[in-house]
Order: C-alpha cells, then structure tokens, then sequence
C-alpha cells in the first residue's frame, strides 16, 4: 500500500525528516557511519522522550489541580478535626490509663505531624500548643533542633572531603530566596577551595599520551568550531531564497533558511547535520562528502548532545513545577507513571473512613472507639 504524501509543512518540520546515513545496496558502513546514525537515533529518541515526558507530567497536573487537590484539602481538614477529636482523651489523664495515654500519644505525634505537613501556611496557636505539650519543646525549638542537625551533618561531609565551609549562617528557616542565596555563596566558596586541589593535580608532569590526548582534543574542537561555520556557509548559499525563481521552491528554502539561522545562532549541530545530510543526498553526491575524520569530529559533538539531552531528561520530572506530584510517587523518575485515578480514589476512601471515625468518637461511645483504636496500634 503506498504511503500517504506528506504536507509542505511536514516536509519542512525538522522533527519529521531523519538523519541516518543510508546506503545503497550492499553497501557497508564503516564504524564512523555506523556511530553516526547510533548517536542520531539516540538523539532523536531523547528528543522525543522529553517532549513526551513534559505532555504527560502537564497532563497530570492539570488533574491533579482539577480532582485531587480538593481531595487532599477535605482530608487534611478532618485529619485535624480528627486530631482534636482524639486530643481530650490524651489531656484528661482519668479517661486512660497510663499504658493507653502512650500509645495515643504516638498515634497523636503522628497525626499532628501529618497535619503540619500539609498546611499551606504557618500552623495556627492551637496546633502550636498542641505540639509544644506532645513534644515538650515549642515548634520553633523543633524546627532549630532540626536545622541544626542538617547543619551538622552538611559539615561532617565537608570535613571529610577536606573542605572548610562556614555554615554558621545558614538558616534553614529561612525564605526560599535567603536560602538559595546562601547555597550560592557556598558553591562559591566551593569552588574557590576546589580550585587549587585540581590545580594541585595537574601540576604534575604530564606523560607523552596525555600530552598528544590533550593536542588531539584541542584540534578536534578547532575542526568542530570550524565544521558547525562550513555548514552554515555552504547551506546558506544553496538555501538562500532571493535567487530561486520558482515560487513553491522559493517558499521552501525560505523556511529551510530559517531553521538553519535558528539551529546556527543555537550552535545546534543536529540540525545543521540534518540540513546537510539533506542537501547532499539532493545533489547526489553520495556519502563520500562526509569522510570519517569529519563524522569523528561531529561524532564527538553528538555524543556531548546527547549527555546533555539525557540530563534534561533526567531533570523533567524535577521540575518544580511537578512538585505537587511527588508525594504520589517513590522516585521523581516514576512520576509519568502514577496512576491519579486510583490516588483520587484511594482519597475518597480514606475520606469516607475519617469522616465515619470522627463521627463514631462524638457519640457516647466515642471512649469505645478510642480503646478500639488504641488496641489496633498498640502493636
């Protein structure tokens, strides 16, 4: 059957035109080749995953805000109207005895501790009191006790690598801003005490293969810098608009001509590869354009892309745009594929379930439900 006829706008789409070198019939590749069309592949796939990646993260937030949001706000309000259902039988010592009041105060810690996680702002003065009597130490306390424990441990890694770093000042208490400011000063201070160890390592004398590896680098930058300009120029003289007398054609190459600007001003060799590979399979000069000193060289750049398009694709679901997502989900790479259909239900479940407890607790056997409660945790 044959295939559909593309659209002009498909035709001039880049993501819809491939890269792979070809090759006639019982023709071999040679590794160079071979490498090129792997890196390519592995480029565009990359591409792929991280616009896929986006759509459905965005799609997942777009339901979370619309159905599990609203969810999550019902079950947070009775979790704390559950909270101080169950606190009086923790403060009038005669309703339990002692054994009882313990573990109620273990299920409370952890109520209260749920509650404050969830608040979208600062806890009000009764949830303060409440902590302040289950904890024994104000909020504020708790929170300082905890920064400073972090502090610690920062410092304990930056003993051991062999850093010094001032840390005295690092509130982490603080606004997001103040924080951030202060990490920035740190990898500042980083760096400045990083430097002379690296320095350090390569004061010693360098062998002969070092020597030739460092030359052959240096040149191959030199001939990269030099290709990504060779394209340009010769792409821009065979795609430039103003002498092509037939309109569709005219047309075409302005469009073509567009992308190449765009892709060179962006340093972005696949695209200039692709427009390459393009014009030479046009002209049919064959593969023997593209020698193998030239596909090591862009090779070498390709591989660099390709490491940077995995990390962009590591930092997709980081984004702290999707941070509402992440309690739903064991590592932020397995985002994409948490089911919110069955979280949302999950919500409506444990809703339903708190709403019957706490109504259970304000009748007159609430101390029943208490007790009942107590013997499922107790162990």
């Amino acid at each position: 059957m044959p295939k559909p006829k593309k659209t002009a706008a498909e035709e001039n789409n880049p993501a819809s035109r491939g890269l792979t070198i070809g090759k006639k019939e019982k023709q071999v590749l040679s590794k160079a080749q071979q490498t090129f069309n792997r890196l390519v592949k592995r480029i565009e796939k990359l591409q792929r995953q991280i616009a896929s990646d986006g759509q459905i993260l965005e799609e997942k937030l777009n339901y979370y805000v619309a159905q599990i949001h609203p969810l999550e706000t019902d079950e947070l309000a009775l979790r704390r109207g559950l909270l101080f259902s169950l606190y009086p039988y923790y403060t009038e010592p005669k309703k339990l005895p002692k054994g009882e009041r313990k573990v109620l105060k273990e299920i409370l810690i952890n109520l209260l501790n749920e509650v404050l996680n969830g608040l979208p702002g600062e806890p009000d003065a009764e949830l303060q009191e409440m902590f302040e009597t289950l904890e024994g130490m104000t909020l504020e306390e708790a929170e300082k006790q905890d920064a400073e424990q972090m502090k610690k441990q920062m410092s304990e890694v930056f003993d051991a690598m062999g850093f010094d770093m001032d840390l005295s000042d690092l509130d982490l208490n603080a606004s997001q801003e103040g924080i951030f400011q202060k990490i920035n000063e740190l990898e500042g201070d980083f760096e400045r005490q990083a430097e002379p160890k690296e320095k350090a390592k390569t004061v010693r004398k360098k062998t002969k293969k070092q020597l030739e590896k460092e030359a052959r680098e240096r040149l191959a930058e030199e001939l990269r810098n030099k290709s990504i300009g060779t394209i340009y120029k010769q792409l821009a003289k065979m795609l430039h608009p103003d002498l092509e007398p037939d309109a569709g054609q005219k047309t075409r190459k302005e469009a073509l001509m567009k992308e190449l600007t765009i892709a060179y001003k962006n340093n972005d060799l696949h695209t200039l590869l692709k427009l390459e590979l393009e014009w030479i399979q046009a002209e049919e000069t064959n593969l023997n354009k593209l020698t193998d000193e030239k596909l090591s060289i862009y090779n070498q750049v390709l591989k660099e892309q390709v490491a940077d398009l995995e990390e962009e694709a590591f930092m997709v679901p980081q984004h702290p745009r999707f941070q509402a997502l992440r309690r739903y989900a064991m590592f932020p790479g397995s985002l994409k594929y948490v089911d919110l259909k069955y979280e949302a239900k999950a919500l409506k479940q444990n809703i339903k379930v708190l709403e019957e407890l706490t109504t259970r607790l304000k009748t007159e056997d609430g101390l029943k439900e208490v007790k009942a409660l107590l013997k499922m945790n107790r162990y």
